[in-house]
This record gives structure tokens, C-alpha cells and sequence, in this order.
């Protein structure tokens, strides 16, 4: 058998009942959040020393001294890099793009990344000469990839950032429910307090008689 609730327990209303839903949701949407934000930050701070770090950024070598006729064309630099017998270079294909760096007489050579966890290769060729000048890897590709999560794929990548989205807004409509739910309830009792004063003195007369 259901026992009735007593006349005077009040039912919670709406805004309190949301406000209790949303300390639950902002504590655990803040734990799955934070670990997005963590992989952004770290990621971030990483990629802020690509100018810094080798094996980020590979160092730009000079090439030799030389007129921009005597410049070697984009062909010619592709067959050098070929003509390496890299294993990430075995054709065209493998090549993901060629730079012109003239004021360092310079063909900057991106090879394409073995797989989404792996940095591509890049390779400096002289633009006169044709000799190798500096051969490392490109690691700030791969970190810019965990920072966006596109190294997951690109359905993660999209997935992940709505979500990160929208959670965001989320946290911060329920963060300033929480912050003035407080308030309102003070307000809410501040403005019942008159009617309860009033009726204290006839129930006390009521209990007396």
C-alpha cells in the first residue's frame, strides 16, 4: 500500500530538479571532456617548439650559389628523389608535395606518411646542384593530426569535435544554472518569509485555544 506524502512536503519543481540533473551531468561531461581538451593542450604545447625541435621540423639547409635560371625543374627534382630508392619513394605517388625555396636555393621534398601514426619524410634538395642537403622527419604533421584528431580518421575527427562542441556548451549553461540556483533559492525563501510570519501568530493562538 502507497503511503500518501505527508500536506506539508513540497514536491521539488522544475528548476530544481534541473538543477540536480545538471550537477550530475556537468561532473561527469566534465571528466569525458577534460580528456579532449588534455589530448589539445598537450598536443598544442608540443607543436608550439616546431621551430625548435629536429625532429618537428626538420633545420632548412642552403643550397649553392646560383642564378633562379639555373634552378633545377620540378621534374628533375622528382626524378632525384626517386632515383634515392627510398622505400617511402618508389613513385610519383609517394610524393606529397615540392616547395621552391628560392632565397635558400632550396626544392623542399614531403614524402607521404607510412600510415595515420607515423611523420612523413622530407627531404631538401639543392636547386642547382641536385644534391641530397638535409633528410629527416616532419613529426609537427602527425602532431597537428592528434591535435584536430584526424589521426583517428576523418568520421573521429568530426565526431569528436561536434561532440566536444556541444558538450562545451552544455557545461556552461549548466555551469551558471548551478552558480545562480543558489540565489533563486535564497530570493524564494526571502519572499515566503512574510507569509509564514503572518501565519505563525494565528496558528500559535489556534494551538493555545
Amino acid at each position: 500500500m502507497k503511503i500518501p506524502a505527508s500536506a506539508g512536503q513540497r514536491q521539488p519543481d522544475a528548476l530544481t530538479r534541473f538543477a540536480k540533473f545538471s550537477r550530475f551531468t556537468h561532473k561527469w561531461m566534465s571528466v569525458c571532456l577534460g580528456l579532449v581538451l588534455l589530448v589539445v593542450a598537450l598536443s598544442g604545447l608540443f607543436l608550439t617548439f616546431k621551430k625548435d625541435l629536429e625532429y618537428l621540423k626538420p633545420a632548412s639547409r642552403k643550397g649553392d650559389k646560383g642564378e633562379f635560371s639555373q634552378f633545377l625543374p620540378v621534374q628533375r627534382v622528382a626524378e632525384i628523389v626517386l632515383d634515392l630508392r627510398l622505400p617511402e619513394a618508389k613513385s610519383l605517388d609517394d610524393i606529397n608535395r615540392l616547395e621552391l625555396r628560392p632565397g635558400k636555393r632550396m626544392w623542399k621534398v614531403r614524402l607521404e606518411a607510412g600510415s595515420a601514426f607515423s611523420s612523413p619524410r622530407e627531404l631538401q634538395i639543392d636547386a642547382v646542384s641536385g644534391k641530397l642537403l638535409n633528410d629527416g622527419l616532419r613529426g609537427d604533421q602527425l602532431w597537428m593530426d592528434v591535435h584536430t584528431f584526424l589521426v583517428f580518421g576523418d568520421v573521429a575527427k568530426y565526431v569528436a569535435m561536434v561532440l566536444s562542441g556541444l558538450t562545451l556548451f552544455w557545461l556552461i549553461l549548466t555551469g551558471y544554472c548551478l552558480f545562480f540556483y543558489p540565489y533563486w533559492v535564497k530570493a524564494r525563501k526571502a519572499r515566503r518569509a512574510p507569509g509564514r510570519a503572518a501565519a505563525e501568530p494565528g496558528l500559535a493562538a489556534e494551538q493555545a485555544g
